[in-house]
């Protein structure tokens, strides 16, 4: 399933939106976008305080 960037959150680094295993200053690493929007008109997100892509669930 493809999701319409237009809704999803653009990482202000990169003008872009964010892309699965970008960490944030917090050590936050973005997981992905969920098929569900907020009152924003974005996208929720998925983030995940520790990642290991290894185990992650794809869809």
């Amino acid at each position: 399933m493809d999701l319409d960037d237009r809704y999803k959150r653009p990482n202000k680094e990169t003008g872009k939106p964010f892309e699965e295993g970008f960490e944030d200053i917090n050590g936050r690493v973005f997981v992905k976008y969920l098929n569900k929007q907020g009152n924003d008109g974005y996208y929720f997100e998925e983030w995940k305080k520790e990642f290991n892509p290894s185990l992650a669930k794809k869809d």
